[in-house]
């Protein structure tokens, strides 16, 4: 639908140069793909590139084409006019924006629409069709991929059966064991002693436990050691970065005794990466989710390019700490400057720093 006809459109309302232009002035961010051609030129669209086109597509319509394209789609059919207007279309007669007018109907009447997107089945594509087609000679392989498929379902069959016969058997053993538990005798030391090996030895499976904290991870090494407050200022742009590091430090850490100034250095990383636990509803993978804040740098010499500043955006949770991450309460959309780790702290008896020797 987006990219069949609106995305048509709009080509021809904009123009090919126009949108080439705006998709390639996108800055980098992770997580979003930069068409640094544009995507007039591109004839064949994946289904990543599809949605990574979709995330930015809206944002970059904004003045480039009249309000009413822009409208959301609930009140597209009061506002489809406008193309009618521009010559970009002669009729409407579409089966899928048809069926945009009762995608609210069809749900209230019958559920989620699981059934309207081919996404999910067609991962089934590489099990049933490219990997079985390997597996053939080549030549007449319609019946060796039918007959392939037949003995892979039997062989996941009898893996299944004899797995859930394992977990049956032991979880009978385990029974035994604990009815065996009430009869011995209390004076028998050397029998319990053998029950409570062999219950050692054949503990029952536990379910996995999925941790619910949130992990931020660092490089082993800085890529800028003791970097000045003067350079941070100049080169990051963080003008308050010590009144906001001793406002920090007295909010959430009152019991340290550490005292920033503008002599301290301080071990400056390029980029933290955030590991947020899994979504059951998206997948088990955690998510990882990464943070840069890296200055400007120039070209160098030779063919030594440079790159431009890269100081992304985050949100920042200035409330009352929490593991939900489904709801924004305490959260403020905030830029980062600086990712650096604190000095420690002085030796609580001399008030002097501690140091170690040097290894290069």
């Amino acid at each position: 639908m987006l990219r069949d006809h609106l995305v048509k459109w709009c080509l021809e309302i904009v123009g090919e140069a126009e949108i080439d232009a705006r998709f390639k002035a996108i800055p980098d961010f992770p997580g979003l793909r930069h068409f640094k051609k544009g995507i007039s030129a591109v004839k064949q669209w994946t289904g990543t590139e599809h949605k990574q086109m979709q995330r930015v597509f809206m944002g970059l319509l904004a003045s480039a084409v009249p309000s009413q394209v822009l409208n959301a789609l609930a009140v597209f059919h009061a506002n489809k006019d406008i193309l009618h207007e521009l010559e970009v279309r002669e009729h409407f007669n579409i089966p899928k924006l048809h069926q945009l007018s009762h995608y609210v109907q069809s749900i209230s009447l019958y559920g989620t629409t699981d059934g309207f997107n081919t996404e999910l089945p067609e991962r089934l594509h590489i099990d049933f069709a490219k990997e079985a087609y390997r597996a053939s000679n080549k030549r007449d392989y319609e019946e060796q991929m039918a007959l392939w498929l037949q003995r892979q379902e039997a062989v996941f069959l009898r893996s299944s059966y004899l797995e859930w016969l394992s977990v049956q058997s032991q979880s009978a053993t385990i029974a035994g064991h604990a009815d065996h538990d009430h009869n011995i005798d209390s004076g028998s030391d050397s029998e319990m002693e053998d029950l409570q090996f062999e219950s050692r030895a054949a503990p029952a499976k536990a379910p996995p436990v999925i941790g619910q904290c949130v992990l931020h991870v660092l490089a082993n090494t800085p890529a800028h050691p003791r970097t000045s407050v003067q350079q941070l200022i100049t080169a990051h742009g963080a003008v308050s970065f010590l009144p906001a590091l001793k406002l920090f430090l007295h909010k959430h850490m009152p019991k340290n005794r550490i005292v920033p100034g503008p002599q301290d250095h301080f071990d400056v990383f390029q980029q933290v990466v955030i590991v947020t636990p899994p979504d059951p509803r998206v997948g088990e993978s955690p998510r990882r989710w990464c943070i840069r804040a890296t200055p400007k740098v120039s070209p160098g010499p030779g063919r030594k390019p440079g790159s431009p500043a890269k100081f992304d955006m985050a949100l920042i949770n200035n409330g009352a700490r929490t593991t939900n991450l489904q709801t924004l309460d305490g959260a403020q959309v905030a830029q980062v400057r600086v990712i650096f780790t604190l000095a420690s702290e002085p030796d609580p008896f001399s008030g002097l720093l501690q140091v170690s020797r040097s290894t290069r």
